[in-house]
């Protein structure tokens, strides 16, 4: 059986979670939190080898990278890159745009700052921070909403790899309650169709710590 190590509020651990679950590929999964490390598979990344894959042939693909290269290559029978060149080109810059980006200028800020700093560093959140994230991401969802107003999905027609990468992020923000979703009805609807499949229920019973999500973080419609 394959195992993915996984910090459970970390946005590429749950772009492979809902991944693995669309490509039917079970798994068994291992929360591991980066502060308190249980497995160390490279001496040169303590911290950023999560999420990690162990194949059942003990290949061990390190980081959101390197598993979906690895699986879709594998598997070719279902990909989520998207069936036209065109499609495929759009899915993988959006998930640079989500993965990279996003991350840098919206997750970062928001979910180190607000849940992961004080276990890490021991330290309060950083106000300045979370402000230039909470900014960043007003920008990011009416982006999100201009592709929604002229796609059925992210990258276009199919659902593919940039709605999971999106998902993804957001899921950990909304987890945080950080998302106003009131002024977003399109990404709302979005989001709903992408909760609710059943590659995503998982992600919906994740706790982590005393920190508990909003009430209709769980919900599939909201």
């Amino acid at each position: 059986m394959r195992t993915l190590y996984h910090y459970p509020l970390d946005a590429f651990g749950r772009l492979i979670r809902i991944y693995l679950n669309e490509k039917n590929l079970e798994y068994e999964s291992s929360a591991e939190l980066p502060w308190r490390r249980k497995k160390i598979f490279s001496e040169y990344h303590v911290f950023s080898d999560l999420p990690t894959l162990v194949e059942k042939d003990n290949v061990v693909l390190e980081g959101w990278y390197a598993i979906i290269e690895h699986l879709e290559q594998t598997y070719r029978s279902k990909s989520f890159l998207g069936n036209s060149q065109k499609e495929k080109a759009e899915t993988r810059r959006l998930l640079v745009l989500f993965n990279d980006m996003f991350f840098a200028d919206v997750t970062r800020n928001l979910i180190y700052e607000k849940i992961m700093k004080k276990f890490i560093e021991k330290s309060s959140p950083d106000s300045a921070s979370i402000r230039r994230g909470i900014s960043a991401l007003k920008q990011y969802m009416e982006h999100i909403s201009w592709f929604i107003d002229r796609r059925n999905w992210l990258a276009g027609d199919e659902f593919t790899l940039a709605d999971m990468a999106a998902a993804a992020q957001i899921s950990c923000i909304d987890y945080a309650g950080s998302v106003e979703w009131d002024f977003f009805p399109a990404v709302k609807d979005w989001y709903v169709r992408v909760k609710s499949r059943p590659s995503f229920r998982d992600l919906l019973n994740d706790r982590v710590g005393s920190m508990i999500p909003p009430d209709y973080y769980s919900k599939l419609d909201f």
